[in-house]
């Protein structure tokens, strides 16, 4: 285990002989847990501007991070919106031509 600025990092190790089955499964779901989240930082950094940042300091850094995150929950609401209106316009549509086939 590492510790940075008072935050535990948990690298994936094999279990001790010791450790119970309990202890062995939360070790395994943390460790999963963070293997889900890093393809969505690596597409925090590629995909809005994560890669290098602008802005000094510590505060900087968080600004960084939460303009990404923002940018991110943004475009996903945006894709939210357009297939909504989308099946919105077929539906007005489809309903119209079968009226007019009946």
């Amino acid at each position: 285990r590492k510790q940075i600025k008072g935050v535990t990092i948990i690298t994936p190790d094999k279990p001790k002989a010791s450790d119970t089955v309990y202890q062995k499964r939360c070790k395994r779901n943390k460790c999963r847990a963070r293997a889900a989240i890093e393809p969505i930082i690596g597409h925090l950094k590629k995909d809005f501007r994560m890669e290098q940042n602008y802005l000094w300091g510590e505060k900087g850094i968080q600004i960084n991070a939460f303009m990404a995150a923002t940018a991110w929950n943004l475009k996903k609401m945006m894709e939210k919106l357009v297939r909504e209106f989308l099946d919105f316009v077929l539906r007005i549509f489809f309903k119209q031509r079968l009226q007019l086939a009946t």
